[in-house]
């Protein structure tokens, strides 16, 4: 009796060991499988960069046009006045391609790539699987749209990138402004773009949101949270051309949210209007070709008390300093219900220094040291630093 059920022990625990054994062998080569394929996915993506990288000089005559960038960064956040902490690297990877089907019709895609210095897993996505963005380690289209342009109209249908940049040194908004620092957003929609006169143009961007993948930073209570499909617009008259007083943009537009913004009584609309000036006073024995640029936004969210609701945004620069050099200092205050802005942060007041050196046409390194002080005594002001290296094609 006891050898039979010593037997019986031994062939259980054999059993035991054997199923044991055979799943670890699986899952170690479904691992290896794993491991593997995403290697094989990075060495396509950096084959496809590399490829396009080398093609963009030689397809001028052809009907494809190869563009990208690659963007190198380090950004530091802390609550120590030097801002080196955080220790965040990070690469972004967008090679593309657009085909011209004549003078008039063309399609555009670009893949896009971020990655951090921990070597988050590679995984495709066609949402925006981040917090309001694209996740580290995922791949993804931030273009992805048929275009048609004559003279007078252009439209772009499908997935596409559109910032209301100030010409500042740092050409951003406060308003709407997507892909900041190594970030991935972009616009799903319409955009609509219509000469007014010979000097103002209109921009129209209707822009659908998924409530559980925004595709932009907008701020809480701007969430979209009422519905799972959400659809925004915004409407932007522009002028663009050097005046007799050296201004060279000015514009104003209404951005709108139907059933966006969460309150106390529930969800309602969100509207904020928005203008722009950037005035260049050139300069050119003094700056070895130079000017001095002084850039500007106001707006105000409409659906709030106006003392709650303000964003004002003001640059001094130093601008095309011998073909080489950009220096900015500019002041930031946002009232806590401006919701829209990706590089400045609700309820906040700040100052940032901001050097970009151009060391080819295709080149640029930037510099940055930024403070933001929270109008909440429990947020602890912050001090931000960057340097980013930035080669497009």
């Amino acid at each position: 009796m006891f050898v039979q059920n010593f037997k019986m022990n031994i062939k259980y625990i054999f059993r035991f060991y054997r199923n044991e054994f055979n799943s670890s062998v699986i899952l170690l080569i479904k691992n290896s499988l794993n491991s593997i394929m995403k290697k094989i996915l990075s060495s396509v993506f950096l084959l496809f960069t590399i490829f396009l990288f080398s093609s963009s000089t030689s397809a001028q005559e052809s009907n494809f046009q190869f563009y990208g960038d690659i963007r190198l960064a380090h950004i530091g956040v802390d609550t120590k006045a030097d801002g080196l902490g955080g220790d965040n690297t990070l690469l972004r990877v967008r090679p593309g391609a657009r085909f011209l089907f004549n003078e008039n019709h063309s399609f555009s895609g670009r893949l896009v790539y971020l990655v951090s210095k921990e070597l988050e897993p590679l995984t495709f996505t066609v949402k925006a699987d981040g917090n309001r963005a694209l996740a580290y380690g995922s791949v993804s289209f931030d273009e992805f749209y048929y275009q048609f342009q004559n003279s007078d109209l252009q439209l772009k249908l499908g997935r596409f990138q559109h910032s209301i940049n100030v010409h500042s040194n740092a050409k951003r908004s406060h308003l709407k402004f997507q892909s900041n620092a190594n970030f991935v957003h972009w616009t799903d929609g319409l955009y609509i773009k219509k000469s007014v006169t010979s000097d103002w143009y209109s921009e129209l961007v209707l822009e659908y949101q998924n409530r559980n993948n925004l595709t932009h930073p907008y701020s809480f209570p701007l969430n979209f949270g009422k519905s799972e499909n959400n659809f925004a617009g915004y409407l932007n008259f522009e002028n663009r051309k050097r005046d007799d007083n050296n201004i060279i943009q000015k514009g104003f537009g209404i951005f709108i949210a139907p059933n966006a913004y969460s309150k106390p009584d529930g969800y309602t609309t969100y509207i904020a209007f928005d203008s722009r000036i950037a005035i260049d006073i050139p300069k050119k024995e003094l700056l070895n070709g130079g000017s001095f640029r002084i850039a500007g936004e106001l707006g105000q969210n409409l659906n709030t008390d106006f003392s709650d609701g303000t964003s004002a945004v003001m640059s001094f620069g130093i601008n095309n300093f011998a073909d080489r050099h950009e220096f900015m200092i500019e002041f930031a205050k946002t009232d806590a219900q401006w919701l829209t802005a990706t590089a400045y942060r609700f309820n906040s007041d700040e100052v940032e220094l901001r050097y970009r050196y151009f060391a080819t046409s295709k080149l640029n390194f930037d510099v940055r040291y930024r403070i933001r002080e929270s109008r909440s005594d429990l947020v602890p002001t912050q001090y931000s630093t960057f340097l980013r290296a930035t080669y497009s094609f």
